[in-house]
């Protein structure tokens, strides 16, 4: 019998906010048990969740899927609109 630990992204989503958007990511870290016979059973998982915005350094991003999303929603103009909404929320705050 062995256990192993695996990571695995299973959720990624791209979500509008006002005009630019983020990607919510969740992970899931299994616990696996495999007897001697090759079966495999999941014995606990929990999840973990980030979320990714257009600033985000993309050589920190290792899922290939998330990378790809990432690199398709995250155009100039809406890294541009990022940096307008989040040089409004300076102003307001002074």
């Amino acid at each position: 019998m062995t256990l192993t630990k695996a990571t695995v992204v299973d959720k990624a989503e791209t979500v509008k906010i006002f005009d630019h958007y983020c990607i919510q990511v969740r992970e899931r870290k299994q616990i696996i048990e495999t007897d001697d016979d090759g079966n495999s059973q999941e014995i606990s998982s929990s999840f973990h969740r980030y979320v990714l915005n257009p600033d985000a350094d993309t050589s920190l991003i290792s899922d290939p899927v998330v990378l790809a999303q990432f690199n398709a929603v995250m155009t100039d103009q809406v890294k541009s609109n990022y940096q307008t909404f989040l040089a409004s929320q300076t102003e307001e705050n002074e």
